[in-house]
């Protein structure tokens, strides 16, 4: 092991596997932590919903003197199921233009309660008023639909998804996500093509390619999991300035949750890492001194 011939060619592959362990282990987490249903789970799991209609709630009334329209007139015709379907559906639209590269289109789920509840309003405020029902009052009624729909979805936005779309992020990420299972089973490739350089090199003592594995998980177990536990124990994405209650919770949920799975990744390859330099150890000593148990090895 110790030959410049293999010692050197086998450090340098190491710590290319190194690089690679920790680009495969994020790439594969994307893949399962970054999806529309983890994201749908965690709005469900910290009842955003309940937050959502609150803040609703506050812009209408704050509102009132400028629409001139109650809040009950919208709020009394929206729950906590209509909320959560409009989120998963910008959920859904977003993941869709992340798949296929396209602008993010988001349908809104058809509330007919809603829209029967802004009829009459405005039918009772007609009729009290003398206004006459012509082309400016349908003009203002079918606005006042399409703006109570446009404030719902801002609201029911907690990842910022529409945000994102609008100054062309997902875009740019779509040419990443989208061949996403390319990049995890590349890297993966990467990984299995360093390890098996490392048992061409060390072919005179196969056992060698051992140890250079176990060193390699370790240092990539430690390089991951050491920011990823001082982010967690810190609370560090707390830190961050976000004035909507529901978009913060939504936000820190999602990346405490990606960092837990990369520091677990981190601390099991660092396992793995340690149970193969051990067996590596008794195994090689085992070799030098065959008829020896290890515990007796001076």
């Amino acid at each position: 092991m110790k030959k410049i011939s293999t010692y050197l060619p086998s450090l340098i592959i190491t710590i290319l596997l190194v690089f690679l362990t920790i680009l495969s282990s994020a790439v594969v987490l994307v893949d399962i932590n970054i999806s529309a249903g983890k994201l749908k789970k965690i709005s469900q799991k910290n009842a955003l919903e309940s937050g959502i209609y609150s803040e609703i709630n506050k812009y209408y009334k704050d509102k009132y003197n400028t629409t001139g329209i109650p809040a009950e007139v919208i709020m009394d015709s929206v729950d906590n199921d209509y909320i959560r379907s409009y989120e998963d559906a910008i959920i859904d639209a977003a993941f869709i233009a992340l798949e296929n590269g396209t602008p993010m289109s988001v349908v809104p789920p058809k509330n007919q309660k809603l829209e029967d509840s802004i009829d009459s309003f405005f039918e009772e405020f007609a009729e009290k008023n003398n206004y006459e029902k012509d082309d400016n009052y349908g003009l203002k009624l079918r606005s006042t639909k399409e703006n109570v729909y446009t404030t719902i979805d801002d609201f029911c936005d907690v990842y910022k998804l529409s945000s994102m779309d609008r100054h062309s992020v997902l875009s740019k990420a779509s040419k990443v996500y989208s061949h996403r299972f390319e990049a995890a089973a590349l890297a993966i490739a990467a990984d299995i093509i360093m390890i098996i350089l490392l048992l061409l090199i060390n072919r005179k003592k196969k056992i060698t390619a051992m140890y250079w594995c176990g060193v390699a998980a370790v240092v990539a177990g430690i390089l991951g999991m050491l920011p990823s536990l001082y982010l967690i124990a810190t609370r560090y994405y707390d830190s961050f300035s976000i004035k909507q209650a529901t978009v913060f919770k939504a936000f820190t949920t999602m990346m405490y949750r990606y960092t837990e799975a990369f520091a677990a990744v981190c601390i099991a390859l660092a396992v793995v890492g340690v149970t193969l330099l051990v067996t590596y150890g008794v195994v090689h000593d085992k070799k030098k001194y065959p008829d020896v148990k290890p515990t007796k090895i001076d």
